[in-house]
Order: C-alpha cells, then sequence, then structure tokens
C-alpha cells in the first residue's frame, strides 16, 4: 500500500507542478497545516474520550456492562473467557457511543484471544460488527464537525445511525449466511 500511495502522490505532484507549479508549493505546506490541525482536534477527542473510558473501566462500569451484554456477546460470538467478554464490551460500548479509534484495542485483544482459542467464526463477527460499528451517538464526528465551526454539528445523527444500522444487520446477517452455506457444503 505504501507504494501505491507514494506513486499516486508523485505522480499528482508532477502533475500539479506542470500545471500549476506557483501553487505547488503554497498547496503542499497548506495540505500539511491542515492535516497537523486536524490531528491535534483528533488528540484531543481520543484523550478525553480514553479518559471517560479509563474511568468506566476503573470504576467497575465496563465489568457491570460485560455482565448486561453477556447473553447477547455470547449468542453472536459463541463461548468466551470472561477477558473476551469484558474486551467485547468495551468495544461494543465505545463503537455505539461513535469512539472508533478508542474500541480499537479492545476488539483487536479480543480477536487475538478469540482466534488463540480457535473461535475464528467468532472473531470474524467481531471484525465486522468493529466495521459497521452501530453508532447511537457518533461522537467524534460531531466533535470534528464542531471543531470546525458546523452551524449544526449533530446533525448527522439520524442518518449515521440509520446508516450504521443497516451496515451492521447486513454485515452480520452475511455472516451467518456465509456460515451456513460452508456448512451445508462440509456435510456433502
Amino acid at each position: 500500500m505504501n507504494v501505491i500511495f507514494t506513486f499516486i502522490f508523485l505522480i499528482s505532484l508532477v502533475v500539479f507542478a506542470v500545471f500549476s507549479p506557483e501553487k505547488t508549493l503554497e498547496a503542499m505546506t497548506g495540505g500539511g497545516q491542515k492535516a497537523v490541525g486536524l490531528s491535534m482536534n483528533l488528540i484531543v477527542i481520543y484523550a478525553v474520550w480514553s479518559g471517560v473510558l479509563r474511568i468506566a473501566e476503573d470504576s467497575g462500569i465496563v465489568k457491570k456492562l460485560s455482565l448486561k451484554l453477556r447473553a447477547p456477546i455470547k449468542l453472536l460470538f459463541g463461548n468466551l473467557t470472561d477477558d473476551e467478554s469484558d474486551d467485547i464490551a468495551v468495544n461494543i460500548s465505545a463503537n455505539l457511543l461513535g469512539m472508533g479509534g478508542i474500541a480499537t484495542p479492545a476488539g483487536i485483544s479480543a480477536t487475538t484471544k478469540m482466534c488463540d482459542r480457535g473461535n475464528h467464526e467468532g472473531a470474524t463477527r467481531l471484525f465486522v460488527l468493529a466495521s459497521t460499528s452501530i453508532q447511537l451517538v457518533p461522537t467524534t464526528v460531531i466533535s470534528l464537525r464542531q471543531s470546525f465551526s458546523s452551524a449544526a454539528p449533530a446533525i448527522i445523527f439520524l442518518p449515521s445511525l440509520l446508516a450504521s444500522l443497516i451496515c451492521t444487520i447486513t454485515g452480520l446477517s452475511l455472516c451467518f449466511i456465509f456460515k451456513q452455506k460452508r456448512g451445508g457444503r462440509g456435510k456433502k
């Protein structure tokens, strides 16, 4: 992928330099400044939500949430250890709050543990669930929109909820359909 992106960047730079040489350096530095500004905004957003998640873990809220989610988690992912259930609960709750970057480490941890135990179907479902992630409150996007002075940063709430809900239902349905098709082939 690095080779592809480097190639695209170099070709774009050459084309830009040929057709608008006076603006090439200005565009590159302006783009760099925007990238740094966006990175700083994201660092602040993730720092706040990482702190909230850490407080939730330390206060036992995550453990209680894990216990409440135990039945649906078991239905989706099969038999799990307590650590796997806790990681999945953190992943799901962070994704529900629109904090995909915060959810990722817990998802990777749970996926690794499930794969180590041979629960590859559960790991695949978690990957699909985390990738499509139903977002009740898309906090990261709302925060970014707010930091860029959007007139209505939360207007994306309903479209985001509907899009993520449709994606999650579709993705998980396909997981179960493909599992049945693979199971049917194995019985022949």
